[in-house]
């Protein structure tokens, strides 16, 4: 494929020096043939190598040969006006100093670039004309298509493209050794997938489809990646069955997901041990209106759940959960309770009896809760401290406790609060006949308050995007992974207290604003702006410490933390002295007692502001 453009471009290098000369050439034939006798024209001579050589490096100074024949339009055409003119006066400049235009008519200056610029427009247009033709490209509208594989959907788009005449497929690239110099319905199949900037701009693409079926996240990152500095639209093609149905048209193609830009292929669990086991059980949710609360609600209803109960303390949340999961072959039980109301707990309990518990109610949002460490304190400790203590009192089978890989070396309240409540869930552990288990992930992609509904906020109002550091590191999955991780955790036994999913590598928060921003087709349009560290934030997150050794379960794709011994006699009581200092709003009290209930906690001031002083430092070098 290089081999080919190279060839392609010294093809057109060479017409637009013989076209030079034969401007040159001629302007002299135009200017003495209105004498009765003109002088003798030479054909080649030192002067006409020197007009050629000064014309061909302004040619390559206005990047002339970056662009095809095959799209010559008018910015292209300006181009060639642009270095006719300036050609010619580096040619008047170079023979004044060289002999002062002995020789040289001042007519054949002023017709030279008029010449030229016709010898040079007129192949071109011409060229474009009659490719026009002859793919039936007259029409400029219809977006022209470069493909990503050369299988049957490829063959299928390019039919329904013919059909519905919605698009123009110019090209596919497959760097199949199979399909090297071969067509799909006379559209030329090449390779240079590492190229595929270079070939968007070569070819005036407006629309990359990766036509395969089920493409893999690896795949689908490698093209936005190739595609972030372009404003060119990337999108799937549909599966097989659906060209069969009927036509495709360009409108109809998916766009490709946030989901798709983790760069891994999503985790799919085994649900038959899960829906047995919960079968014809109650189950009850906290923070069943939020975002993973509720997709965990649709998720057991799938599943077969005979009983929901879902807790929530926001009116709206809870009401658009029950209202979308009522259905007749499902009993839902929907109530309005704060976590930290103890009595209300306890008659929602008495109620309903669940034999399972997932514990998603939580506050979440890191720089917030910094200035409010005594509502996270209430919400996230003692609203957990409330349900695991009314699980052991009503003889709860199991509860599972949602958590974070903020809680590993918290450096904020937030993880400092989500890993007192693992502990105390430990603690409960030894003391119950409830079996207590904690599920532990990283950033969810999509849940309410990310950072993916903001860069789409932002990316939609032109920009910028703002990321606090440009080495900020992620883990993140999707909100069906998440769930899916909670529900498996039911069959995982009974000495596995703490979950981890295998979550593959970080990715970088800016490496996904710029994903982000290629998917918009705003590659040129929106910037990236680092704005700092916040406090409470770290650059890299862990999701287990070091002194929990991760051992393999039943799935594959998710490691237990065996039980672990804990001397913690006095949590309760330390816990009920936060209580109380949150109830006072003491906020340094807080976090005095979350330093000593979590030593490995590093939320201090001076990490924060050393953290915010090497980040200035970093942006100046």
């Amino acid at each position: 494929m290089k081999n080919r453009i190279l060839h392609l471009r010294l093809a057109v290098v060479t017409h637009d020096l013989f076209m030079t000369w034969l401007a040159w050439v001629s302007c002299f034939f135009i200017r003495y043939s209105i004498w009765p006798e003109s002088p003798t024209i030479d054909l080649w001579s030192l002067e006409i190598v020197a007009v050629i050589l000064i014309q061909g490096a302004i040619c390559f100074s206005f990047s002339m040969y970056r662009g095809l024949w095959r799209f010559a339009s008018v910015p292209d055409l300006m181009n060639l006006v642009k270095s006719a003119t300036v050609g010619t006066l580096a040619i008047v400049l170079f023979f004044f100093l060289f002999n002062r235009l002995d020789g040289i008519p001042r007519s054949v200056l002023l017709m030279y670039p008029v010449l030229l610029v016709l010898f040079w427009g007129g192949p071109r247009i011409s060229y474009r004309m009659w490719k026009d033709q002859y793919f039936n490209l007259a029409d400029d509208d219809k977006p022209r298509v470069l493909l990503i594989g050369a299988g049957h959907i490829a063959e299928l788009f390019i039919r329904n493209a013919a059909s519905n005449h919605s698009c123009h497929v110019i090209r596919i690239i497959d760097d199949g050794k199979a399909y090297k110099g071969s067509q799909i319905r006379g559209v030329k199949i090449q390779s240079g997938l590492d190229q595929l900037t270079e070939l968007v701009a070569d070819f005036d693409i407006n629309l990359v489809v990766i036509a395969k079926q089920n493409p893999e996240a690896s795949l689908i990152k490698a093209v936005v990646d190739e595609l972030a500095t372009s404003n060119c639209i990337i999108r799937v093609a549909p599966d097989p069955d659906d060209f069969d149905k009927h036509l495709i048209n360009v409108s109809q193609l998916q766009p490709i997901t946030v989901e798709d830009l983790l760069g891994r292929d999503k985790v799919e669990l085994d649900w038959q041990m899960v829906a047995e086991y919960i079968k014809n059980k109650s189950v009850l949710v906290t923070g069943g209106g939020g975002s993973i609360g509720s997709e965990l609600c649709r998720q057991l209803a799938q599943i077969g759940v005979s009983k929901l109960n879902i807790i929530d303390h926001s009116e709206y949340n809870l009401y658009a959960i029950d209202k979308e999961l009522n259905h007749d072959h499902m009993v839902v039980n929907s109530h309005l309770c704060d976590v930290t109301n103890q009595a209300h707990l306890y008659h929602i309990f008495k109620e309903t009896k669940p034999d399972v518990v997932f514990h998603a109610a939580a506050y979440k949002h890191v720089p917030l809760l910094e200035s409010h460490a005594c509502e996270g304190f209430l919400n996230n400790v003692v609203g957990t401290q409330n349900m695991a203590d009314c699980c052991a009192d009503f003889g709860v089978e199991k509860m599972i406790l949602i958590s974070t890989d903020k809680a590993v070396n918290p450096y904020s309240v937030m993880g400092a609060t989500k890993r007192l409540s693992e502990k105390y869930c430990q603690y409960k552990n030894q003391r119950s006949e409830t079996e207590y288990s904690t599920v532990r992930f990283g950033n969810v992609l999509g849940s309410a308050g990310s950072v993916v509904p903001l860069f789409e906020q932002q990316i939609a109002a032109g920009g910028p995007v703002t990321v606090t550091h440009e080495d900020m590191e992620r883990y993140f999955m999707t909100i069906e992974e998440a769930c899916q991780l909670i529900l498996q955790s039911l069959v995982l036994g009974n000495d596995n207290e703490i979950l981890v999913l295998d979550m593959g590598e970080p990715v970088k928060i800016k490496s996904l604003a710029e994903r982000m921003i290629a998917l918009s087709g705003k590659g040129n349009e929106v910037s990236i702006s680092i704005t700092g560290l916040r406090s409470g934030e770290k650059l890299y997150e862990e999701l287990h410490y070091d002194i929990e050794n991760l051992e393999p379960t039943i799935v594959s794709k998710i490691s237990g933390v065996k039980n672990v011994s804990l001397q913690a006699e006095q949590l309760p009581q330390l816990i009920k002295k936060g209580h109380q200092a949150a109830l006072k709003f003491d906020q340094q009290a807080i976090k005095k007692i979350l330093t000593q209930l979590v030593p490995e906690f590093k939320g201090h001031e001076l990490e924060v502001l050393t953290n915010k002083i090497g980040l200035k430092q970093h942006t100046k070098e």
